[in-house]
């Protein structure tokens, strides 16, 4: 289990890296697509359970989309079937429990690796839908994690220091112009 702190922005970057040697990718909580898009694996599927967001999705014939939630994503994935799942900014979006226990189905799912993006700590986050297209419920942050929360679960982290700023609009709304950036998790594990 490593841990390294970076000063860099594009976590996709070190995402691709770590999805070298997948065929298979599947990101539960895709919103629109844009960030499974970047993703460089030949067989891309995307989970998301706001119906909408995968309507407006619109990156050609790059994934299939599957309108369902990630509580329940065990019930569409048999164990071992797909090479690596990717949350990319979707656990903070559950209740911590509920969170723990989606880690604990797409590790059943995944030969090869579960991957992980989220802010570090609680980032707070209203229900509000920048897309406009009534997601809004789906919008809200419910949890926050920490360093501590994925070694329990040996999961690997990569800390992108002072990630959260100006840049990102929720940040804005929530913390205002002259806030101090927050930090970002990435987090594997190896399966």
């Amino acid at each position: 289990m490593t841990i390294n702190v970076v000063n860099q922005d594009n976590f996709l970057d070190t995402i691709n890296e770590l999805l070298l040697g997948s065929n298979t990718v599947l990101d539960v909580g895709c919103g629109m697509g844009a960030t499974l898009k970047g993703l460089r694996c030949p067989f891309k599927i995307g989970v998301d359970a706001h119906r909408p967001y995968l309507e407006k999705a619109d990156l050609g014939e790059q994934f299939i989309k599957i309108n369902y939630r990630a509580e329940r994503i065990s019930e569409l994935f048999l164990p071992k079937s797909l090479d690596s799942v990717t949350l990319i900014d979707v656990i903070e979006h559950l209740d911590k429990e509920i969170g723990l226990d989606v880690l604990r189905q797409v590790e059943e799912i995944a030969v090869k690796k579960v991957i992980v993006f989220t802010p570090r700590g609680f980032f707070h986050q209203n229900d509000f839908d920048h897309y406009g297209l009534g997601g809004e419920a789906y919008q809200r942050h419910r949890s926050g994690w920490e360093v501590e929360d994925f070694q329990k679960l040996n999961y690997n982290i990569v800390i992108f220091n002072k990630f959260h700023d100006q840049k990102n609009k929720a940040f804005v709304e929530a913390y205002g112009e002259n806030a101090e950036p927050m930090d970002a998790l990435l987090a594997w594990k190896d399966c």
